[in-house]
């Protein structure tokens, strides 16, 4: 029985690893177990408007390397490398929305005509992607966060490390992948990538967090 103690003993083991154990690989049942934390992850409106990479071909990840200050380690060492994607198809003019609205979630025709009006007018109040489409791609982003941080939490649960990375450069990535027929940049925006793979060493330092007092505001 999963206890509040164990999730929060996770919690305080977690930390972004900047260096795994090379050749330490996660099992195929404990990956697979993580991915379907991702898929099963909430997002706005059940979207998904996001796709997971699993990249694995070294001599990519070789390319990758120089252009991701944010990883120099860990791009080598870890078992896993995970890029989360936005998509930027994700308006109810898009084909996707109604790949997703017919065939993911098997809605009726009304609900479908409820949630195109729901969703059309969702992006143009508040995300405002009339004012921008850089403010779509954004919100999908969003959504890739929420099953991050689902993903290294069931990670830590079964003691496995993770380390998230936005520190990449967005152009050179782009086109290496592109060459490499991974993704185009047209249809995709890089929201940040994940390593997974078991700790070289612990952590140097202590976790410190703010205490909840300073940054939880009660509002009565």
């Amino acid at each position: 029985m999963i206890t509040k103690q164990s999730i929060i003993e996770a919690y305080k083991w977690r930390h972004a690893c900047k260096e795994f154990i090379a050749g330490q690989k996660i099992s195929e049942e404990e990956i697979k177990f993580l991915l379907d934390t991702i898929s099963l992850s909430p997002s706005s409106f059940g979207l998904q408007p996001y796709d997971v990479f699993v990249l694995s071909n070294q001599e990519l990840l070789k390319e990758l390397h120089p252009h991701m200050w944010g990883a120099q380690k860990q791009l080598f060492s870890a078992s896993h490398v995970l890029m989360f994607a936005a998509r930027k198809d994700v308006t109810v003019d898009d084909d996707y929305f109604h790949y997703v609205m017919r065939d993911i979630q098997q809605a009726p025709a009304e609900v479908v005509e409820l949630y195109t009006g729901l969703v059309k007018e969702h992006q143009l109040r508040e995300v405002k992607i009339s004012e921008s489409s850089r403010y779509l791609v954004e919100w999908a982003a969003k959504q890739a966060y929420i099953a991050l941080g689902n993903l290294m939490t069931a990670a830590a649960m079964i003691a496995i490390d993770s380390c998230p990375v936005e520190g990449f450069i967005s152009d050179e990535i782009n086109q290496i992948l592109l060459e490499h027929q991974v993704l185009d940049p047209e249809k995709y925006q890089i929201a940040v990538f994940c390593f997974l793979g078991y700790r070289l060493n612990e952590p140097v330092r202590p976790k410190t967090r703010r205490p909840i007092e300073n940054l939880v505001k009660f509002i009565n």
